[in-house]
């Protein structure tokens, strides 16, 4: 039976993002609440703001791209504010059709107000806590044109001081054309040390010899990765290594990347046994949603049934949750695939 993925899609419950920052995904409504607390002026039109927190269609790289977090992150810049946006976002990814994310942020970002990075992440994790949402922390460091090590340093520390209350790995983050991994070796080095699992962007801005210097550093997972594609060597590292791939389909095309999504080389990572994911990155600033992201992906690519499903359980088997937990995400794949196949064949039936 040839089924329609759109539909089976649309069903679905059990989506997995891996790849999703906060400061990029305040929906119009939640920045309304954030600069009524932060007591920011925006524009009455709906239109105009969503165009605010939205990159243009003729953005021309990832520098450009990056600058759209600006709003965003000074509407996040007290406890009460940084709480909300998290509630906030758990509660719409949950109406959204997904059952487990890991988000993430750079708490040295909203210290502008005289918050430190500690309480910037303990008011985050309590709006996820509030929202009832199942959603682990990614903490970014962040590549810099200024001298952060301290700030990055201590973002590693408070990875491995929250481990396990509701912060999974660090994060390695912003311009990477502009500041390439080997001048943040130090991040690696202390992620080690502490044993802190970790993800890195790399083969985004940067060709595979960016996603090389992240897998050979210890990187658990890698963000983007999709210039790996150009080098025999380091698609072969990643196989080798099992590390996976955060692939963000409408964030690759946005930053220009590629030119459409069928030229991201999903099937080519997936025909040589690469783990990889299919994510949001930014929902607001890229104008998605994991759903539409995997409708988007599906129709490019020309997945089958089983190719979705592969993809599902590769969000779960490539999380950095606890076993356990994967095993209660994956049943929930296989039990809401099913429904949803059923519904399908149902449907079709009647017509």
């Amino acid at each position: 039976m040839k089924y329609n993925l759109s539909t089976i899609i649309a069903k679905l419950e059990c989506l997995v993002d891996l790849h999703i920052h906060l400061d990029g995904s305040v929906s119009v409504n939640s920045a309304r609440e954030l600069a009524e607390i932060e007591k920011i002026s925006l524009p009455e039109s709906d239109k105009e703001l969503s165009e605010m927190l939205m990159v243009s269609e003729d953005c021309r790289d990832l520098n450009e791209y990056l600058e759209k977090f600006s709003l965003p992150v000074s509407l996040m810049q007290s406890r009460e504010s940084l709480r909300t946006a998290s509630y906030n976002l758990c509660r719409e990814l949950k109406a959204q059709g997904l059952m487990y994310a890991e988000i993430r942020f750079a708490p040295q970002k909203h210290c502008e107000k005289g918050l430190v990075q500690r309480e910037v992440i303990t008011s985050v994790l309590e709006g996820i806590s509030e929202s009832g949402f199942d959603a682990l922390l990614i903490l970014c460091c962040m590549r810099d044109g200024a001298d952060n090590s301290a700030e990055n340093l201590e973002t590693v520390r408070l990875t491995s001081e929250f481990r396990d209350k509701g912060v999974c790995a660090c994060d390695l983050a912003g311009a990477e054309a502009l500041f390439p991994n080997d001048r943040y070796l130090y991040v690696f080095e202390e992620a080690a040390k502490l044993g802190v699992r970790f993800t890195v962007h790399s083969g985004e801005a940067l060709g595979p010899e960016s996603v090389v210097t992240a897998a050979e550093n210890g990187a658990g997972r890698i963000g983007h990765g999709v210039r790996a594609a150009e080098s025999e060597e380091a698609t072969e590292l990643l196989r080798l290594r099992n590390i996976p791939l955060e692939i963000c389909p409408t964030s690759n095309v946005n930053t220009c990347v590629f030119s459409d999504v069928s030229e991201i080389p999903l099937r080519y990572f997936m025909d040589r046994g690469i783990c990889v994911t299919i994510n949001t990155d930014n929902m607001s600033v890229s104008s998605t949603s994991l759903r539409n992201e995997y409708i988007k992906a599906a129709a490019a690519f020309n997945l089958d049934v089983s190719e979705l499903k592969k993809l599902l359980k590769n969000s779960v088997t490539a999380s950095f949750t606890d076993d356990k937990k994967k095993e209660e995400l994956s049943e929930k794949i296989e039990k809401n695939f099913a429904g949803c196949l059923e519904t399908e064949r149902t449907d079709v039936s009647v017509i």
